[in-house]
C-alpha cells in the first residue's frame, strides 16, 4: 500500500492538471493490470517434459541442463525452429517472452522467436543479433517480407549477455520490446497458427533461460449438465488397431460405425493411405470386428466417409473418383446402395469450391440438403473455419459461406458433425481455451440461414482430455457419443464411446422406418422418399429405399408437422403424416409407404388434406398434397378423376353428407384455381356411408375422415 501511495504521489507531481492526473492513474492501473496477468505457460528447462529437441543430430546438438537449454547449430545454411504449441487466444491481449543469449558463431545473423505461426512458410518473426541489431519479418504462404530490416539498438546488450525479448499485443497492435524497451510497434499481425518457436539462423550457439506466455483468459464455457463422473470406453481390440482409427460416423439407428484407418498394413493401397472400415453392434452390446469397406469406396488414395443418410442407402465420401474407381482429386463424392452393392462414387458439385488447407472435413445434415465443412478460404478468420453450403433444385451445392465469428476462431476448426435434429452441431477447435490441445464443442443453429449460431459450449473434462479430442458422432437417439482420441497406452488414435447427459444431447427426433411397397402386390419398390414441413410448405429432406427389400429410414426433428411419401416412376404416392410439434423425447416408429400403380380405376387417398372441425376451408397444410395432384394432372393431360369426400359418424347422416360434399367441392375449387379444367374432375361426397374402419375409436374415425380421388380415364 505504501508503494502504491508513493507512486501515486509521484504521478500527482508529474501531472498537474486534473485530466492529466486521471490519464496518468489510468495508465498506472493499466500497467499494473498487465503486470498481474497470470502465466499460462512457462518453460524453465528444469527437465525435458515438453520434448524439446536434445542430443546430437545432423548439423548440431542441444542439451537441457541446470535450467538452461543450450543449442548449437553448426550448419551455416537454413534455419532451425524449436517449436512449442501452448494455448494462446490470439484474439485477446497477450505477452510472449523469451530470455536468451548468444555464446558463439555468426554475429550478423539472428536468433529469437516466431509466434502465431504454422509450419515453416507461415510465421511472424522477431530476431536479434550479437552485433546489437534486430529485425522483424513475416512469411505468408512462402512469401517472405522484412517489416523492419536489420536495425541497430542500444537496448540490446552485447554478446554472452542475457537479452529478454517480449511480444506484447494490445488491442490490434503488437509491440516488440528488448529488455523492457519498445523497439517498434506493428499495427496488426496475422495469425497463421498456434506455434511459437525459438529460431536460429546461420551457424551459432545460444542459450535459453525461459520461455513464458502471459494472458488473462476467460473461464472455459462448459455446457450445463455436461457429463460428470462418466468414463470413456474403448471400443476394444476388435475395432481399434495399433495404427490410427479415427473420424467415426455412426448410422442414425446406432447399429453401425464407419471410420477411417491408417497407418495399417491391411489397407487397399499404401499403409499410409487411409481406408474406410466399419463395425456392427452385436446382440451383446459390443462392437464386432472391423471390416474393410472394400471397393469401390477404397482405392490406392486416401479414402474417408463424410456422412451416411439415415436410411443407410446414400453415402458421401471425401475426395473424387474416376468412373473406374481410381483416385481423381480433392472434393466430395456420392455413392448409392444398389441390389449389387455400392456404386462408384460420383462427384458432388459445390459451386466455387476451393480449399487453401491440406485437409478438409465435411458432414451432411440429416435432410441431405445442407453440407457443413471445415476448410480454409480467403475469408477464413484463422486456419480452417466452419462453412455451410446448401443444395439447390439442380442438386448443386452453393458456394461455401462462412458460418461467422460466433463459432469460428483464429484457430483451427475441425470435424463437424450435424446431429439428427438438424439443429445441434458438434465440432472441435484449438482456437478456444479448453482442457487439451483440441476440444469438442457444441452449438445450436438459430435460423434457416445456417450462419447464425449460439455461443459454443465445451462438453467438459469428462469428454475432453488434456490431449487431442475430435470427431464426435451421435446416433439419432442421442444417448451415447463416439469419438476419436489418443490412447494413453500406445498413443494411437482409438475409437471410444461415452454416455451423454441430457444437457449435451441433440433435440429429440422421430426415427421413422419401414418399407416402400406396391399397394396392390405388396412387393417392395425402389423409390425416393420425400418429406416436407407441412406448416411452411417447404421440403425437409429426401431419402432412398433399398433396392432389395424397399426398406427406408428418415429422421424427423421435433417442432413441426411433417408429410412424407415415396415416389417412383409409374406410381402415384400415398402420403403419410407425422406430428412432431409436441415431441419431447426420442421415438422410433414403423410406417410402410405405399405406391399406387397408375392404372384406370385406381383409388388414391390424399392423406395430407386437412380441414378444421366442421369447416369446409382447406387448411394451408394441405397445399403440398394438393399441389402434387395438380402436377400429376398437368403431366398427364388425358387423365380425368373423381374426387371423393368421406366423414366419420359423428353428427347426423344429412349433416355429414353435406359436409363431405362441401369439402370435396373446396378441393375441386383449389384444383381449378391452379388451371386444372373443371371438365376433368367430378366431386362426390359420401358422408359416413363408406367407412374404412370402425367408428368406435378415434383412430378408426380418423381413418374414415378422408379425401380420395379415383382415376376414371388415363
Amino acid at each position: 500500500m505504501k508503494f502504491i501511495t508513493s507512486i501515486l504521489s509521484s504521478v500527482l507531481v508529474l501531472f498537474s492538471s486534473r485530466a492529466a492526473f486521471v490519464a496518468g492513474v489510468f495508465l498506472f492501473l493499466r500497467v499494473c493490470a498487465y503486470a498481474d496477468w497470470p502465466t499460462t505457460f512457462r518453460e524453465d528447462f528444469n527437465d525435458n517434459s515438453r520434448h524439446w529437441n536434445v542430443g546430437t543430430f545432423q548439423g548440431g546438438a542441444a542439451t537441457i541442463q541446470d535450467g538452461v537449454y543450450t543449442v548449437k547449430k553448426m550448419d551455416r545454411f537454413g534455419s532451425w525452429f524449436l517449436t512449442q504449441v501452448p494455448f494462446i487466444d490470439f484474439s485477446l491481449d497477450y505477452e510472449i517472452e523469451v530470455k536468451v543469449r548468444w555464446l558463439a558463431g555468426t554475429v550478423t545473423n539472428g536468433f529469437g522467436i516466431n509466434w502465431a505461426s504454422r509450419g515453416q512458410t507461415n510465421m511472424n518473426g522477431f530476431l536479434v543479433a550479437a552485433n546489437k541489431s534486430y529485425k522483424v519479418y513475416q512469411n505468408s504462404f512462402g512469401r517472405y517480407n522484412d517489416l523492419v530490416s536489420w536495425t541497430p539498438s542500444e537496448a540490446i546488450v552485447g554478446a554472452k549477455e542475457w537479452n529478454t525479448l517480449t511480444i506484447q499485443k494490445r488491442g490490434s497492435a503488437v509491440n516488440l520490446l528488448i529488455n523492457g524497451s519498445t523497439l517498434t510497434s506493428l499495427p496488426e499481425v496475422p495469425v497463421f497458427g498456434r506455434e511459437i518457436s525459438i529460431v536460429l539462423n546461420d551457424e551459432m550457439m545460444i542459450e535459453i533461460d525461459y520461455l513464458e506466455v502471459r494472458q488473462d483468459l476467460p473461464p472455459i464455457k462448459v455446457a450445463p449438465d455436461a457429463p460428470k463422473d462418466v468414463s470413456r470406453v474403448n471400443l476394444g481390440s476388435q475395432v481399434n488397431c495399433e495404427g490410427g482409427d479415427l473420424a467415426p460416423v455412426i448410422t442414425a439407428d446406432g447399429k453401425r460405425i464407419y471410420f477411417g484407418r491408417y497407418p495399417f498394413e491391411g489397407n487397399t493401397g499404401s499403409p499410409e493411405a487411409q481406408d474406410v472400415y466399419y463395425t456392427d453392434l452385436q446382440k451383446n452390446g459390443t462392437w464386432g470386428p472391423a471390416i474393410n469397406a472394400g471397393l469401390p469406396w477404397n482405392n490406392e488414395s486416401a479414402n474417408y466417409l463424410i456422412s451416411i443418410t439415415p436410411d443407410g442407402n446414400t453415402a458421401v465420401l471425401g475426395n473424387t473418383y474416376f468412373p473406374n474407381g481410381q483416385p481423381k482429386g480433392p472434393g466430395a463424392s456420392v455413392s448409392h446402395r444398389t441390389a449389387d452393392g455400392w456404386t462408384v462414387p460420383e462427384d458432388v458439385y459445390i459451386d466455387n469450391y476451393y480449399n487453401r488447407n491440406k485437409y478438409a472435413e465435411m458432414c451432411l445434415d440429416p435432410s441431405g440438403r445442407v453440407m457443413i465443412m471445415t476448410i480454409e478460404r480467403d475469408d477464413t478468420y484463422g486456419e480452417k473455419d466452419l462453412y455451410v453450403s446448401i443444395k439447390d433444385k439442380r442438386g448443386i451445392f452453393s458456394s461455401p459461406r462462412n458460418c461467422g465469428q460466433v463459432v469460428n476462431t483464429w484457430g483451427n476448426e475441425v470435424s463437424p458433425f450435424m446431429a439428427a435434429d438438424g439443429i445441434t452441431l458438434y465440432f472441435a477447435t484449438d482456437g478456444r481455451r479448453g482442457y487439451g490441445s483440441m476440444d469438442i464443442w457444441m452449438t445450436k443453429r438459430l435460423d434457416e440461414t445456417w450462419v447464425k449460431w449460439s455461443e459454443p459450449l465445451n462438453l467438459g473434462p469428462f469428454i475432453n482430455t488434456e490431449g487431442w479430442d475430435a470427431y464426435f458422432t451421435v446416433p439419432a437417439k442421442g444417448d451415447y457419443a463416439y469419438l476419436s482420441t489418443s490412447n494413453p497406452e500406445n498413443n494411437s488414435a482409438d475409437l471410444y464411446s461415452v454416455k451423454l447427459t441430457k444437457g449435451v444431447r441433440p433435440n429429440p427426433v422421430f426415427l421413422v422406418s419401414g418399407r416402400v411397397l406396391d399397394s396392390k402386390t405388396k412387393k417392395p419398390v425402389a423409390a425416393s422418399v420425400e418429406y416436407e414441413d407441412l406448416t411452411t410448405n417447404r421440403p425437409a429432406g429426401s431419402a432412398r429405399s433399398a433396392p432389395k427389400d424397399g426398406a427406408y429410414k428418415v429422421s424427423l426433428p421435433a417442432g413441426t408437422l411433417y408429410g412424407f411419401r415415396a415416389e417412383a416412376e409409374g406410381y402415384y404416392p400415398i402420403s403419410d403424416q407425422l406430428d412432431a410439434r409436441d415431441l419431447k423425447e426420442y421415438k422410433e416408429l414403423n410406417r410402410d409407404l405405399f405406391l399406387v400403380p397408375l392404372k384406370k380405376d385406381q383409388t388414391v387417398t390424399l392423406t395430407n388434406v386437412f380441414f378444421d372441425f366442421s369447416s369446409t376451408d382447406v387448411r394451408k397444410e394441405s397445399y403440398p398434397e394438393l399441389n402434387r395432384l395438380v402436377e400429376f394432372l398437368e403431366k398427364n393431360s388425358t387423365v380425368s378423376i373423381e374426387i371423393y369426400g368421406h366423414t366419420d359418424n359423428v353428427g347426423t347422416d344429412s349433416d355429414n353428407l353435406k359436409l363431405s360434399q362441401e369439402r370435396v367441392n373446396a378441393v375441386k375449387s383449389y384444383l381449378v384455381s391452379k388451371s386444372i379444367s373443371e371438365k376433368r374432375m367430378k366431386a362426390i361426397g359420401f358422408g359416413e356411408s363408406k367407412p374404412l374402419s370402425s367408428n368406435n375409436t378415434e383412430e378408426g374415425r380418423q381413418k374414415n375422415r378422408r379425401v380420395e380421388f379415383k382415376i376414371v380415364n388415363i
